[in-house]
């Protein structure tokens, strides 16, 4: 027994298992009946609960055992249990003499407090290793809330000697078994804890029958892989490998392809040619007359070269259309020529160039004599033909902007190991989206008449030599480097900031000196020309692109940072374009558009002018030429007033005085009814008609939004005064009344929206029968004015009015603040029914 004792001791500490029970170290302990939790423990008061037969400390999971205890009271616990409510008896004997002889129900579901001693006793398991706070585990539920009901619940006598249940635990670890009874107004629990294993022992170096290497690998060894694994790993490997290799060898095969493609060549009569010749060096230019100077002449059907050497004429471009679209054909005049491996890996190079500054090439021509190179068609020309025309106004967006297209181009073609050899302003093209693009790149061996016909790869000998680097000119290194290139991209610089042909002004001898520098242009910013940049950073660029150390020359990578630097405010080339546009047809855009802007002027006031004086759908049904139906108001509050003694008014006046002083009484008044949702009917001398819920219906509120603006009206006239009579009181009559209406356009001539029924006519008696400085409301409005509530009415009496016998009428006095019944406010008239009549 101490061995037991000892181990059990053991157990619990090795497992850090904290004991449940109090500090009386009892193995049951007792709680109330209603939250019971882990501090909340009361006295048992002599209930006393003990194993018979305990749960054994260390069983396997699955396995069943049996446990078996007792619930005794001695006669201090029915005392205990009296006085502390736990029974409702009177004294400790009936309790007792309940407990011991009292029969429960059969059915322990039908047992409870009042019909049974010990009415709940069942078996709990808590597995402690899924308690979160590591709590304790009593009747009730953890704060996992996981408890495991392993028994039936039971029910009987305190004089039942044994209590015994079935158990089978399946959570491995320490679970804590919790004999569990209610008795009366209290819990009372046993608890003990036992060590729950697997069934199956891995790891004893003994492979039992149940075990195998799947699930005890120490055991039995690790599971030799499968074929099925051995596919599943080896299969995607090979695939990926196959998959490797075939694609190494397609593109293999793609380069091999596309060196021995011959798609690119083009049968020189597939090609539609028009009656229009064009002349330029290397590049599509658009026809033009240029200057009387210029060593460059154009004219149609025949090209001319009237430089300085006349070999020149085979640098003849000419637009085309080859397989639907618009192609540039350049001749290259060539007696004998030869498609060898050199020229198909020129061309295979090129075709492989994709940028959107670059000219794109589409093919080549390889019949003598019309060997040639058609590329795409830029239909504005070259960069310079857009420079020398006056007529466009370039900003200094768009220079930017052409300045890095061929910045980015160049820099492309470089990044890809080609060089250009012959960069100048006439190859470099611009399309119809206004974007420049370089032409004439690669293709050496292909062009190698063409180059040999040259000094130094430009064309018309000296006429281009100004483009030409100084070791270029010297023999010292080849034309085909990017210092070469980036020389010549100065030149362009210096023709993009001045807009002349630097070729033509010089002289000859001039061209001579390879010491020789154009002047550095003056940067001039143009009118409304936000993008100009700064004179000193744009000719320091300069100076580095032309410098004569070849190694301090710029790359067209630096270059395109200097040019974003100089123009912070990009702006993309379709935008551009459209300012070019614009500027190019002499603002015809901007002064259509302020045309169009005063024609919207114009539409606005005729607008507001018609929306004055019809609702705006009646006009907009109207304007579109459709018929306006008449429509019906079921319920509507019209308005009537005008001006008390303006007869006599008139008489002692002008006409030109009663109309400025009707015009700004009335313009007041339209001030005012602004802040409502109404609308103005008519004016007509000085009767003043407005209506509510009409054309826009607003349920019931038409009557509160005529009876405010009513009651602001009749305000401003205390304080109006009259121009010509300042003496004079001001002094109107209003007339209110609700009921349905129809309202439609009447006439085609001069419009009018007008209003149609008896609530008009009403409307108009409540006005003629009214005050001065008075508001008559009908019975129907002022019912309408009790429902919404915050007016103060007082009941005028009853009259004949013609046409509608007698009516109670109503005076609208003011807003209450208060909301009390409007109607309640009311006396008596002291006169008698008076008949209304025209």
């Amino acid at each position: 027994m101490a061995l037991r004792t000892a181990t059990s001791f053991y157990l619990y500490f090795l497992l850090g298992v904290n004991c449940w029970h109090d500090l009386d170290n009892t193995e049951y302990d007792c709680w109330p009946l209603n939250g019971p939790n882990d501090y909340n423990m009361i006295s048992c008061g002599g209930l006393e609960m003990a194993w018979v037969q305990r749960p054994p400390e260390k069983i396997s999971n699955g396995e069943e055992f049996n446990v078996s205890y007792t619930v005794t009271a001695s006669d201090s616990f029915y005392e205990y249990a009296v006085r502390n409510k736990i029974f409702q008896f009177s004294n400790a004997s009936e309790a007792k003499r309940f407990c011991h002889e009292h029969e429960c129900p059969a059915n322990w579901n039908n047992a409870n407090d009042m019909n049974c001693c010990v009415y709940h006793a069942n078996i709990h398991s808590c597995p402690l290793g899924l308690m979160k706070e590591g709590g304790i585990c009593g009747p009730w539920i953890p704060d996992d809330g996981k408890i495991v009901t392993h028994t039936v619940s039971q029910a009987g006598k305190m004089s039942q000697k044994y209590w015994n249940s079935k158990v089978v635990l399946i959570h491995v670890g320490v679970t804590s078994v919790i004999a569990h009874v209610k008795i009366g107004e209290m819990h009372a629990a046993l608890e003990s804890k036992v060590l729950v294993v697997s069934a199956q022992v891995c790891g004893d170096d003994v492979c039992e029958v149940e075990e195998n290497c799947l699930n005890c690998p120490a055991d039995c060894g690790i599971c030799p892989m499968s074929i099925a694994i051995k596919v599943a790993i080896g299969l995607p490997v090979a695939l990926f490998s196959s998959g490797f290799i075939l694609t190494m060898v397609w593109i293999q095969y793609q380069k091999q392809r596309m060196l021995w493609d011959e798609s690119w060549i083009i049968s020189y009569k597939s090609i539609i040619f028009g009656r229009t010749g064009l002349l330029g060096f290397g590049s599509t230019m658009s026809l033009q007359r240029i200057r009387s100077n210029s060593t460059i002449s154009q004219t149609t059907e025949v090209t001319v070269c009237t430089g300085v050497n006349t070999s020149f004429r085979q640098d003849f471009i000419q637009p085309g259309l080859y397989d639907g679209r618009t192609v540039a054909v350049k001749h290259i005049q060539n007696k004998h020529f030869t498609l060898c491996k050199t020229i198909r890996k020129e061309v295979k190079e090129v075709r492989l160039l994709d940028h959107p500054n670059l000219c794109k090439f589409i093919g080549g021509s390889i019949e003598v004599p019309y060997v040639s190179i058609i590329t795409e068609y830029c239909p504005k020309g070259s960069l310079s033909d857009v420079l020398l025309n006056e007529d466009i106004p370039i900003n200094w967006g768009f220079r930017l902007s052409f300045a890095t297209d061929i910045a980015r181009g160049m820099s492309y073609l470089h990044q890809h190991k080609m060089f250009h050899g012959r960069l100048h302003s006439r190859n470099c093209v611009i399309d119809d989206r206004w974007v420049c693009k370089i032409s004439d790149y690669g293709l050496t061996v292909f062009r190698r008449e063409d180059f040999e016909a040259t000094s130094n790869g430009f064309n018309c000998g000296n006429v281009n030599r100004l483009y030409c680097a100084p070791e270029v000119v010297l023999g010292s290194s080849p034309n085909m480097t990017v210092a070469a290139d980036v020389y010549s991209y100065s030149i362009i610089l210096v023709e993009i900031a001045t807009r002349s042909d630097l070729i033509s002004h010089q002289a000859e001898g001039v061209r001579v000196d390879i010491a020789w520098r154009p002047p550095l242009p003056e940067v001039k910013a143009g009118k409304a020309d936000t993008d100009c940049p700064s004179q000193e950073d744009y000719c320091e660029l300069i100076k580095k692109c032309w410098n004569h150390n070849v190694t301090t020359r710029p790359t067209f990578e630096q270059v395109k940072k200097n040019l974003d630097k100089m123009n912070p405010h990009k702006v993309s080339p379709v935008d551009m374009m459209m300012n070019l546009m614009e500027k190019y047809s002499k603002h015809l855009e901007a002064i259509v558009a302020e045309r169009t802007q005063d024609l919207l002027q114009e539409k606005q006031k005729t607008d507001r002018l018609l929306y004055s004086m019809l609702p705006k759908p009646v006009a907009d049904d109207l304007r579109q030429g459709r018929t306006s139906e008449a429509q019906s108001y079921s319920n509507a509050t019209v308005y009537f007033s005008d001006i008390v003694g303006f007869t006599q008014l008139s008489g002692a006046s002008t006409p030109h005085q009663v109309v400025d002083f009707l015009n700004q009484l009335y313009t007041s008044f339209d001030d005012i009814i602004d802040n409502y949702d109404v609308y103005k009917v008519e004016t007509i001398g000085d009767a003043y008609m407005v209506v509510s819920g009409v054309p826009q219906q607003n349920g019931i509120n038409h009557a509160g939004e005529i009876a405010s603006m009513a009651l602001d009206l009749v305000s401003v006239c205390h304080t109006f005064k009259i121009p010509h009579k300042p003496n004079t009181q001001l002094q109107i009559r209003a007339g209110i009344h609700s009921g349905p209406v129809v309202a439609g356009v009447v006439g085609t001539k001069m419009p009018r929206y007008c209003l149609f029924g008896d609530t008009v006519n009403t409307a108009s008696r409540m006005e003629s029968t009214s005050e001065a400085l008075k508001i008559q409301v009908s019975g129907a409005t002022a019912n309408l004015l009790h429902t919404l509530r915050g007016y103060i009415l007082t009941c005028r009496g009853t009259f004949n009015v013609k046409g509608k016998g007698d009516m109670t009428t109503w005076w609208l006095e003011a807003k209450s603040d208060d909301f009390t019944d409007p109607l309640l406010n009311t006396s008596v008239s002291s006169g008698f029914p008076v008949s209304v009549s025209d």
